[in-house]
Parts: structure tokens; C-alpha cells; sequence
């Protein structure tokens, strides 16, 4: 249909997959089933935009050459016919965004499941997806598979055999002595402010809503923001700090270039790193981060009608 009113739109004509609303989707998927779940408002992108080379067809060629190159000794024929059903999932991959080198979670899972077989080459398989700037220490896993499954437990598994944390080099950490470190802001009211907040990973709808309505009540602006509900480098402190400041520090821009002065965190656990690394990821991103981080503890204490 779309070929139809564009005759310039291209696709591949086999192994189809794209994203739409940042989901991956594969080609046999249904129309009906993508508009029951995600409604009639679609965007719909290449699996990958830097690696498009026209419309939807994106050069593929990273997908068999980290098999070849980094477990292909290694492996079965059942192996591989296993890796080419991850295809999607490679290219779902959450840290491509931060880095273009990574070696893509597809080769992570591979990796287990070839260790769980039993395969007699665990240890070259562990240092075959260790490489300190492109490999696992890079990984947060994101499900960002339109057809959910969730890999978590897997590679938190996997990051375990492999003892992922990375101490700091000494220029690392004289560099971080040079930072001045931002001063908390104290708040008497969030009345006439903009307020987002960053809900990260598996909390309830339930609580985020409540939160916002409660914002709203108190006169406040809610500000909505794309990386509310995505992980944000809090995982990757302790094993690629570089990464944890580009993805901490996109998000906290992503809430202030969406209008939020305020930033309500509603895991303490996160409002802890982000505020002990805000200098960083200004280093990072190049950019001040004004906007003010608050938990929300803090929130309930400025707000009325929001409980745990």
C-alpha cells in the first residue's frame, strides 16, 4: 500500500523487521494486532536508522559477522540455526544507541545458551563477548521486542560469569576530582513548575498516573518525555561508567528539553546515582543539566493526594 503512494519507498524482501513506536516488528506480523496494541497513532522507522540504506532495507551485515567472528569456532549447526532466530532481537538492541560498536544482545544470548549446552569452550566464549569497550559490560537490556520476551534474567546471569565492574583508570578518577558537583536544590513548592517523571523499569502504571495527577492537582505543569520508562545507566555504573553518563545524561535531557525543570525520580536507588553522577554526564553530553532531580519522598512532602 505504502509502495503504491511512494514509489521510492524500499524494503527487503525477506527478513523484514522495523520499528514502529521504537518496537521491533517483523514482517509477519498483523496489521490489526500492531493497531489494537499500540492504536492508529504509528511512527514507523528502520530497524536501525544509521545503518539504512534506503527506506527500511539497513545493511545487515554486523549480524553474521559477530557470529562469525566471535563464536562461529565455537558453535553447532544448532547454534547457528539458533542465532538467525535473534535477528530481530539484535537489532532491538538498546545500547546501539550509545554505541555503534556493540556487539548486540543476540550474541549474548547465543553465548548462554551455548554454555548452558555444555559446550567445552565456555571459557573462550566468556572472553569472546568480554571486549571492555564494545561487548557485555556495554549491555542494559531494554525489551524492546513488539513481541515481548524478556531476556533480563539471562543476561544478568551472563554479566555474572563474565565479572563485568571495571574500576575507574587513574586519569578516570583525577578527571572526576576536577568536576564541580552540582548543588541540590531545595524546593519550598512545585506550584507553576514543570515536573516530569522518570519512572525507569518495572513500576505500576497504577503509581506513575497517581503521581501525575497529584502534580497536576498542585498547579503544576506534567511534562511527558520519551525515556521516562527507559533504563538510564543506573545498571552500567559499576562496569562501563562511560555509557551510564551518556544514557544518564540523555535522559535527564530529554525531560529538560521537553519543558521539565523539575525531574521526580520514584526509585530512591535511581535519584542516588543520577545526582552522584550529574557532573559527569555534563562533561559527557557537553551540555548543563538545570533541572532539578527530587524523590518522591520529597514529592509527597510537596504535593497532596500521592501515597506509596
Amino acid at each position: 500500500m505504502i509502495k503504491e503512494k511512494n514509489r521510492d519507498f524500499s524494503y527487503p524482501q525477506k527478513d523484514l523487521i522495523f520499528r514502529v513506536n521504537d518496537l521491533m516488528v517483523t514482517g509477519e506480523e498483523e496489521i490489526s494486532t500492531i493497531v489494537d496494541r499500540l492504536g492508529t497513532e504509528l511512527t514507523i522507522d528502520p530497524a536501525l536508522k544509521y545503518r539504512s540504506d534506503n527506506g527500511l532495507i539497513i545493511n545487515n551485515r554486523d549480524f553474521m559477522h559477530q557470529f562469525r567472528h566471535l563464536l562461529g569456532h565455537y558453535s553447532t549447526k544448532e547454534d547457528l540455526a539458533y542465532y538467525m532466530t535473534l535477528y530481530p532481537l539484535h537489532y532491538a538492541s538498546e545500547t546501539f544507541n550509545y554505541n555503534h560498536k556493540y556487539i548486540g544482545d543476540a550474541i549474548l544470548l547465543l553465548a548462554s545458551k551455548m554454555i548452558a549446552d555444555g559446550n567445552v569452550h565456555k571459557k573462550e566464549i566468556l572472553s569472546a563477548i568480554s571486549d571492555e569497550f564494545d561487548g557485555i559490560s556495554c549491555c542494559e537490556y531494554e525489551n524492546n521486542l513488539f513481541v515481548k520476551e524478556d531476556y533480563t534474567e539471562t543476561i544478568a546471569k551472563l554479566k555474572e560469569m563474565v565479572g563485568v565492574k571495571r574500576e575507574k583508570t587513574f586519569i578516570d578518577k583525577i578527571s572526576a576530582l576536577t568536576l564541580a558537583k552540582k548543588e541540590s536544590v531545595k524546593l519550598d513548592s512545585i506550584t507553576g513548575q514543570a515536573v516530569a517523571i522518570y519512572a525507569g523499569d518495572a513500576l505500576s502504571a497504577q503509581l506513575v498516573e497517581e503521581t501525575k495527577k497529584a502534580i497536576i492537582n498542585s498547579d503544576a505543569k506534567f511534562v511527558e518525555f520519551a525515556m521516562s520508562t527507559k533504563l538510564a545507566g543506573q545498571t552500567l555504573v559499576d562496569s562501563n561508567y562511560e555509557i551510564a553518563y551518556r544514557k544518564a545524561g540523555t535522559m535527564m535531557l530529554d525531560a529538560l528539553d521537553s519543558g521539565a525543570n523539575i525531574l521526580v525520580c520514584l526509585k530512591d536507588e535511581d535519584l542516588t546515582i543520577f545526582k552522584s553522577i550529574v557532573a559527569e554526564a555534563e562533561r559527557t553530553m557537553g551540555r548543563d543539566i538545570d533541572i532539578a532531580l527530587i524523590s518522591f519522598v520529597e514529592l509527597q512532602e510537596l504535593t497532596t493526594g500521592v501515597t506509596a
